[in-house]
């Protein structure tokens, strides 16, 4: 899901760069692992079943998935954009 949601993130900023579309793809991946599995957990008070799907699993996890997106973003346009390559070495 957080896959999904990363590669529709690079698709709807129409960023082709290989590096920008991995950053969405792992940061959607992750946000997904936290929302459906890590909070999903600490709201059921550490009872966890991996046997049953469940609505209210998907649903925190579809929107931690976005949540680190867009907190991406927000660190994206504060930092700058990503360049492909290393800067100039300085010459002392």
């Amino acid at each position: 899901m957080g896959a999904l949601l990363g590669g529709a993130a690079c698709l709807l900023s129409g960023t082709r760069e290989k590096i920008v579309v991995l950053e969405n793809l792992g940061v959607g991946m992750f946000g997904a692992y936290i929302g459906g599995d890590f909070i999903a957990a600490m709201l059921s008070h550490g009872k966890t079943n991996d046997v049953d799907f469940r609505l209210g699993s998907l649903g925190l996890a579809v929107g931690a998935a976005i949540a680190a997106l867009l907190l991406l973003k927000l660190m994206r346009r504060a930092v700058g954009p990503m360049r492909p390559s290393k800067a100039p070495r300085r010459r002392d």
